[in-house]
């Protein structure tokens, strides 16, 4: 048997996790020889909410993690397995009081909302143990040679790889080094392009106590149904999570004028005190007394990156916000990672398959010419989407805060924002097939 791949994970994030339990899912433990190097000192998930669509699940299915996913479900959201037709998401138009309908949103599978730390529980089950996760190692740069890739750390160790994978989040090291050798930049030029932009948007986190909430509004839609409340340049997205005994809750508020620019000083700051309960004083009073319910919030300067033209130089491959950071809108963020997984475990696996070993270049180009297209393309429509809930989408510019709109306009949001979430409870399986093929 040839000599084992030494393989590099940075990250162990969602989209790395789960790549690992992909390699490990397919059996590729007599090739491979896998770590994965985090930066913190304990693995842990920032952030509260994640939701899972049927694209995703599918493919997480696929890697054998269904069970494990399935009972930390909410009852209500156990029927999302069967694919039968569920509810989504409910948009309101809701600056102003008594608030409108825009979409009441299902199709096959709906979504399924879980903590981000459950989700990370699941994916450590389904490691193989033959994968080594080593903690407090912040990658600082690499250096590819003709035999391999260097490592360099930031607590002053090194190490060596065959191949490098990249899943170090919207700050990627990696992303950094790999613009610098794709485009011989100096470190400085380097660090600038690579820099993540900010969108214009500030959001507020925090997860309110379900009972707490239903002591004084029983029948609050927010308890049970996953909402968006829609207004002139904000809006409020909730979800209830850990089986229903928390509501992720989260604010939006952009400022168009400042998309592009460089965000100073910290993306995010615990516990603000910033006033983001004011602002919907002239909401309808479901979206009003859900914000005051928030009581330890944290603010997010909410990040992307600039397209990249490739995600891969010779051995090294990016993927997750390393490679296609997006806005939130479109709650695909961690899915895009899950399909990142899919996609390179596949057809890495396809290369022993037929070789008997790793070919790294074939590898590399396969994954870049069905990943990067289709990543680029869901950061542009999560923007478009951020447009649409916020009445800045062309076409509803001149809509006024507090506005009520006509039930035409009612009826040509609706059909944009439904046909703009189409592609989440499509299969990935498509384009899997078509990577094969290209072996």
């Amino acid at each position: 048997m040839p000599e084992k791949v030494r393989l590099a994970i940075i990250g162990a994030g969602i989209g790395g996790l789960t790549l690992a339990v992909a390699f490990s899912n397919l059996h590729l433990e007599d090739h491979l020889d896998i770590v994965i190097y985090e930066s913190t000192a304990a693995l842990k998930q920032v952030g509260a909410g994640i939701t899972v669509w049927p694209r995703a699940w599918e493919i997480l299915k696929s890697m054998g993690l269904e069970s494990s996913l399935y009972e930390r479900l909410s009852p209500d959201h156990r029927d999302a397995v069967t694919r039968k037709i569920r509810r989504a998401f409910v948009f309101r138009k809701s600056d102003y009081e008594g608030g409108t309908l825009i979409s009441d949103m299902h199709f096959p599978g709906g979504s399924v909302s879980y903590h981000r730390a459950d989700v990370q529980e699941a994916l450590l089950e389904h490691i193989s143990p033959s994968v080594q996760i080593l903690t407090s190692h912040r990658l600082a740069s690499y250096r590819q040679t003709e035999d391999g890739v260097n490592l360099f750390f930031k607590n002053g160790k090194t190490a060596t790889c065959d191949f490098l994978i990249g899943a170090d989040g919207i700050n990627s090291a990696v992303r950094k080094s790999l613009l610098a050798e794709l485009k011989i930049l100096s470190d400085e030029e380097a660090t600038r392009i690579a820099r993540p932009v900010w969108t214009g948007t500030h959001v507020y986190r925090d997860l309110i106590d379900s009972e707490t909430l239903r002591r004084d509004y029983p029948n609050h839609r927010a308890l049970t149904l996953p909402m968006v409340y829609c207004g002139k340049n904000q809006h409020i997205v909730t979800y209830p999570i850990l089986q229903g005994r928390l509501i992720n809750t989260i604010p939006f508020f952009t400022d168009l004028s400042k998309e592009g620019i460089y965000v100073e000083g910290p993306a995010i700051i615990e516990k603000t005190t910033d006033d983001f309960v004011s602002p919907f004083n002239d909401w309808e009073e479901e979206a009003r007394v859900i914000v005051k319910y928030m009581k330890n919030p944290s603010r997010w300067a909410v990040q992307t990156v600039n397209p990249l033209d490739t995600y891969v130089s010779k051995r090294v491959m990016l993927m997750g916000d390393a490679a296609h950071a997006m806005a939130t809108h479109l709650g695909n963020g961690a899915g895009q990672a899950i399909e990142d997984a899919y996609i390179l475990s596949n057809v890495m696996a396809e290369s022993i398959r037929r070789g008997g070993s790793v070919d790294i270049s074939k590898i590399g180009k396969i994954y870049d010419a069905i990943r990067q297209p289709f990543g680029n393309s869901i950061v542009r429509a999560t923007r478009n989407m951020g447009l649409l809930y916020e009445f800045s989408a062309p076409g509803f510019e001149d809509v006024k805060p507090g506005e009520a709109l006509s039930e035409e306009r009612i009826t040509e949001l609706r059909e944009s924002i439904e046909k703009n979430w189409q592609w989440t409870h499509q299969s990935a399986s498509g384009d899997l097939e078509r990577a094969l093929s290209m072996f």
